[in-house]
């Protein structure tokens, strides 16, 4: 990205393991700086302690800010079970004559969301929540999502997300979430519906990259050769494999009220449904008659621990943290500790820290070079400006200003949960950089950063002017726009490249003064050392003022918005 500094080396872990810095907090640069005399200490320490988040007896993340603030009244449904969620949003949710209630538990997670990453200190957890989510995609709003979309997020998704990763592929499998989006529960012998073991296969466990063709078959796949992970075993898939995983699955669906059953959303099998011959997947061969559990289960351990699950889940990983491209020999080196720990009920945990302390030298993780070679995307833009500006600010259901924030940003394209293919939002740099998904995210951030802020209307959603009364100086005479646009650039950004001068004499900074120093012929400008409301005539208003002709209170947002919208800003 053009004119992007290099920062130091808190504001690029900050930002690539988190949501950005946010001051006064765990999750700040001066709280980074003081696990460790060197950056190399700084990282271990740091990565160690975000790994080992807080949880409740239940094993949920916990954090006290976003624990208070999911207790507003407006959220109805995240302490419901699975059951509770079924009978109350499935069950008895459109009810004739009564309310509406069906989609309330995805209503409320998808502003759960942005609250637990603008809030909680343990921003990488937060990061690796929404990992998952997209690993194993299922659009929101559909059918069975919506009504048990908070177990899905808990039970499935937040709940074993540092944890095992063939535990979390079980709960996958049992979802009626899952089971509907991928279209098993019409999965039934003599034929079958290939959907979801496709998917399984080529998404969840061992991906695309461990696809060996169309033309392959099973008999001709060579194994994976002695002493190496898996050995003895098909060294990729084929298209037989899904087909023989997809008789499997076949009557495997969930209880929904079908022909006067119980409606529970629990997963069951349809005996005279399932195919019962012999099958082959991956090299694990069941007899004809095999219980459909036991043979589950095989197939399911089958996926978990190939080493081309290892590897796909490493690759993943390595380019949400590292690049686009991360280097083959870290890849390698995070696949063999998710392998070896396939068994582990900290796996993926262990996987992470892998990934994020190991030296491959350049285009490690611990590679400050590799700044700017990710960029943020929408979800990640928004929230790490609410950050940046200390906004306060509860998303929640059934509030107007929360419902102007859902509708300006679901035109970014980046709605959580909102993405319809199975394959998840693209974690590519290049997919985000076109121009419609960016100006709708700053359209976002501009109206929380005007939210508020007129006469007789309560406290702004974000306090720009108070934090640069307060943070910076009240004196009309230091209000001058270098100083503005110094001051604002520092703390937006959470760093400044000279200890003394700041961000002054860069570019960015020369843009950012000349925004705030701008005659109202929008050619000339004011005197940039001069304070604004203590200048000569036309600059006599102060900068809590919004009158004509110089509207200084929305300049100073503007100014902000600036900031938070230069490449700088959305540089990761």
């Amino acid at each position: 990205m053009r004119q992007v500094l290099t920062p130091p080396f808190a504001v690029y872990v900050l930002n690539r393991l988190g949501y950005g810095p946010r001051r006064g907090t765990p999750f700040s640069v001066e709280a980074f700086n003081a696990l460790g005399a060197n950056d190399d200490a700084r990282l271990t320490a740091f990565v160690d302690q975000q790994l080992n988040p807080s949880t409740n007896p239940a094993g949920d993340v916990t954090d006290p800010d976003v624990a208070a603030r999911l207790a507003h009244e407006n959220y109805t449904t995240l302490g419901k079970t699975f059951e509770q969620l079924w009978q109350d949003h499935e069950v008895n949710g459109n009810p004739s004559g009564g309310p509406y209630t069906r989609d309330l538990p995805i209503r409320e997670i998808e502003r759960a969301v942005f609250v637990r990453a603008t809030y909680s200190r343990w921003g990488l957890f937060e990061q690796m929540a929404d990992f998952w989510h997209n690993h194993f995609n299922i659009y929101g709003y559909d059918r069975y999502a919506a009504p048990t979309w908070v177990s899905w997020d808990r039970d499935v998704i937040r709940r074993n997300a540092l944890g095992n990763f063939r535990s979390m592929l079980q709960a996958t499998f049992d979802s009626p979430a899952m089971l509907y989006y991928l279209d098993n529960y019409i999965n039934r012998a003599p034929s079958f519906n290939e959907n979801y073991a496709r998917e399984i296969i080529e998404l969840h466990t061992l991906g695309s990259i461990n696809y060996l063709g169309a033309n392959l078959q099973q008999h001709e796949v060579p194994d994976i050769p002695a002493g190496q992970p898996g050995a003895g075993w098909p060294v990729g898939y084929v298209d037989a494999d899904v087909y023989e995983l997809a008789r499997a699955f076949t009557g495997w669906t969930f209880h929904r009220g079908a022909s006067g059953g119980p409606n529970t959303g629990v997963a069951y099998m349809i005996p005279a449904q399932h195919d019962i011959g012999q099958k082959n997947v991956l090299g694990q061969f069941v007899a004809a008659n095999t219980p459909y559990a036991t043979e589950h289960q095989l197939f399911l351990d089958r996926l978990a621990y190939h080493p081309g699950t290892a590897r796909h889940i490493a690759l993943k990983l390595a380019r949400r943290f590292v690049s686009d491209a991360p280097p083959q020999e870290l890849v390698d080196h995070v696949a063999n500790v998710f392998w070896q720990n396939r068994m582990a009920p900290d796996q993926i945990r262990l996987t992470l820290r892998a990934l994020l302390l190991h030296d491959a030298g350049p285009g490690s993780f611990r590679d400050i070079g590799n700044f700017g070679n990710k960029v943020k995307k929408p979800f990640e833009a928004v929230v790490g400006a609410l950050r940046a500006v200390s906004a306060d600010f509860t998303i929640r259901r059934d509030d107007s200003e929360s419902n102007s924030f859902m509708d300006r940003f679901r035109r970014s394209g980046h709605r959580p949960f909102d993405w319809r293919p199975p394959d998840g939002f693209p974690d590519d740099r290049n997919y985000w950089l076109g121009g419609g998904a960016f100006v709708h995210a700053w359209r976002t951030v501009d109206w929380v950063l005007d939210e508020n802020t007129g006469s007789n209307q309560g406290d702004p959603l974000a306090p720009v002017l108070a934090i640069t009364q307060n943070e910076f100086s009240n004196s009309p005479a230091e209000h001058t726009p270098n100083k503005l646009a110094n001051f604002w650039l520092r703390r937006a950004l959470g760093w400044a490249p000279d200890p003394v001068n700041g961000w002054a004499g860069t570019p960015l900074h020369t843009a950012i003064r000349d925004f705030m120093a701008r005659n109202t012929d929008t050619v000339s400008l004011f005197n940039p050392d001069v304070g604004i409301g203590n200048g000569p005539s036309g600059n006599t208003a102060g900068l809590g003022t919004d009158g004509s002709p110089n509207y200084w209170h929305s300049r100073l947002r503007g100014m902000v918005g600036c900031i938070l919208f230069s490449p700088q800003f959305m540089a990761r």
